[in-house]
């Protein structure tokens, strides 16, 4: 059984986000999709529609904080805000990041993640408890990489870092108000935006088994959703290790 009813996404136009879309389809239930691709959003909103949700689409940048409160605000009732707009650009030549990457990356990962679950808890907070015994809950997709400084992508293990902080720090003022908070911790996922990665990528996940693990967690009203718990592990250790250590990291193979 769903237990969750009125959903709004961001980032749902293409892969996790997409595949999160279509696994929250269910008749009964009301998805808010938003996304910067308009004809790759109509294409996820109409699957959705085929298996039998209740869809809106909106063409939305998170970085834009004042379409995203208008965004929010004009949803009505939210039982469930799933903050998934991320972007990884890499590091390009000599694993350095220029500052016009850095800045993008923080802007659509922290400040778009902020721009989206700050005005929705602003929401859930007039809200009623829901079925689920809470006013509503607000899911961050963040990263297995904020447990590590990978020199592969400074800027993104560190805007996955300061979502992992902030979650830990304020899940518990957040139920205390009746809210819920998730930070989901993935692994490597198969979508466009790992795809260009020249790295090897272990324990990499087709996109629909990570969605369906995400709604599980999400679900059973965890407040962390780390999978797989191995390479977790791996992380943690590996943040304690020199950054010597990563210079032979593998990459593809042609």
């Amino acid at each position: 059984m769903q237990p969750y009813v009125d959903i709004a996404l961001t980032g749902a136009s293409s892969g996790l986000g997409r595949a999160l879309a279509l696994a929250l389809a269910h008749p009964g239930v009301s998805l808010h999709l938003s996304g910067r691709d308009a004809g790759r959003l109509g294409e996820v909103g109409a699957t959705a529609r085929a298996l039998g949700a209740a869809v809106t689409e909106t063409t939305v940048d998170v970085t834009n904080a004042a379409a995203m409160a208008a965004w929010i605000a004009g949803r009505g009732r939210l039982d469930l805000v799933i903050a998934n707009a991320g972007l990884s650009v890499g590091p390009g030549a000599a694993d350095l990041e220029s500052a016009a990457q850095i800045r993008e990356i923080f802007a659509t990962n922290v400040d778009g993640v902020f721009n989206t679950i700050l005005p929705a808890m602003a929401v859930m907070a007039g809200q009623p408890v829901g079925a689920t015994g809470v006013r509503g809950r607000v899911a961050v997709i963040g990263s297995i990489a904020g447990l590590i400084a990978l020199p592969t992508s400074p800027a993104y293990s560190a805007s996955k870092s300061a979502l992992n902080f902030w979650v830990s720090a304020a899940a518990p003022g957040a139920a205390k108000a009746g809210i819920g908070l998730t930070l989901v911790r993935p692994g490597f996922i198969r979508t466009p935006m790992t795809a260009k990665n020249p790295f090897t990528m272990p324990g990499l996940m087709e996109a629909d088994a990570a969605a369906a693990k995400i709604i599980a967690g999400i679900a059973a009203d965890k407040t962390f959703v780390t999978f797989p718990w191995w390479l977790a592990a791996f992380a943690r250790f590996g943040q304690m290790l020199p950054k010597a250590a990563f210079r032979g990291v593998p990459k593809k193979q042609p």
